[in-house]
């Protein structure tokens, strides 16, 4: 920025970057937060006396250390110090500035937040709902299982069409991240609510004269389920079981990775179910086998009693 110009410029400057955010469509929300971030920024350059507003490195460090000493959480400052570098890289893109001075800034380190997961207990309570009787009921045991079963994303569990399911081998064809496949198999619990709820399937497509379709699950109209419907169908079944809310479809996954851990599967075999493509991933579910392990190991460790 040309030296000489005030804060005054900087405001204009935000306020032409708001402009030019509004013309590429961004969401109001989105705008609302961008345009909160960045005042923050404006009111700390005012205070600092960013006179020539000749921005650097040093003087966005010291930015960034006053969101933390104003006590904000990680997650709220890693949000403000995106925006203030998509902002500074707009005004180097577009050549009011010669350098980018925000291109190092880096967030805080954020805490490791442990995968929400249902306990055995939990789990089974989830899944020892009433017996199906119809064609949604059914529906629903066969999407609770099959999740606690293979530990499938519910975007691969949606995405599953008749022709992935292999039966005899009682296992999934499974389209995971990246466009890989894998297989995953299922137990013969899962392989008895499958087959039931694929008979209220076929009952419910003649019943309403709907047409053939390759997708495992369906809505009522027969089109493909979709993960915000399963989300909607999860909650309202944690409801009906008394386990805690708060709780995604995700979390099914997580139990699913967490109960076998337990039981003593190989981390490394979790990790070809899950479709991770890195253990690290896999690793993170490790903690929750952790109050187990310290047992063991007080048990087990010559010097642990001494």
């Amino acid at each position: 920025m040309v030296a000489g110009k005030g804060t005054a410029t900087l405001g204009g400057e935000v306020q032409a970057y708001h402009l030019e955010q509004q013309a590429r469509g961004v969401s109001l929300h989105t705008a609302r937060a961008q345009k909160g971030d960045l005042e923050k920024l404006l009111d700390h350059a005012a205070r600092a006396r960013w006179e020539a507003w000749e921005v650097t490195p040093r003087t966005l460090r010291g930015f960034a250390m006053e969101l933390g000493d104003r006590g904000l959480d990680p997650a709220s400052q890693a949000r403000i110090l995106s925006t203030v570098r998509a902002f500074f890289k707009w005004l180097w893109e577009t050549q009011r500035i010669a350098k980018n001075p925000a291109s190092g800034l880096r967030n805080p380190k954020q805490p490791k937040r442990l995968p929400a997961f249902l306990t055995e207990g939990e789990s089974r309570a989830l899944l020892d709902l009433p017996a199906p009787v119809d064609f949604p009921t059914a529906r629903l045991a066969c999407l609770l299982e099959l999740l606690y079963a293979s530990g499938l994303r519910v975007s691969e569990l949606v995405g599953l069409d008749l022709q992935d399911l292999l039966p005899d081998q009682r296992t999934l064809r499974v389209l995971g991240k990246g466009r890989k496949e894998r297989l995953v198999p299922y137990h013969a619990q899962a392989a008895e609510v499958l087959k039931a709820y694929l008979g209220f399937r076929s009952n419910h497509l003649a019943v309403e004269a709907l047409p053939p379709s390759q997708a495992l699950f369906l809505n009522l109209r027969g089109g493909r389920l979709t993960p915000t419907s399963v989300r909607a169908m999860l909650r309202r079944a944690l409801d009906a079981a008394a386990v805690r809310s708060r709780v995604s479809p995700h979390a099914l996954r997580h139990s699913f990775a967490t109960h076998l851990l337990n039981r003593g599967m190989d981390l490394r075999a979790i990790q070809e179910l899950l479709g991770h493509a890195s253990l690290s991933t896999t690793q993170r579910y490790t903690h929750l086998g952790l109050d187990e392990l310290a047992r063991t190991y007080e048990k087990a460790h010559p010097r642990a009693k001494s």
